[in-house]
């Protein structure tokens, strides 16, 4: 994947940032690159899967595709960008789930 291996090297750091990060203990973040036992050859770009529990063994999970466009922004930027769209999935599912405004 040309895309991959243009960006190895800020996808390996994105992918370290948020296997050390604590995004909550309802919500799990994973980032998956070509060659992760997750990864499907359908794929077509790298991706960050965010699930959050609703219950030890019932969660919500939303993939965030990692576009060239995304990439191209420096490492603190993409986590941030990445961070806001985690915060805005909880949000959307505390809402359905929970009701509220």
């Amino acid at each position: 994947m040309a895309l991959f291996d243009k960006y190895e090297s800020k996808l390996m750091a994105l992918k370290e940032v948020f296997e050390k990060k604590t995004e909550g203990l309802d919500t799990e973040v994973s980032v998956i690159l070509p060659g992760d036992k997750e990864w499907s050859e359908d794929e077509k770009y790298p991706y960050v899967r965010v699930r959050y529990y609703l219950s030890p063994d019932k969660f919500e999970e939303r993939k965030i595709e990692l576009h060239e466009s995304y990439l191209e922004k420096d490492l603190i930027d993409l986590v941030n960008f990445i961070e806001h769209f985690i915060k805005e999935f909880e949000m959307e599912v505390d809402q359905t789930n929970y009701g509220g405004g």
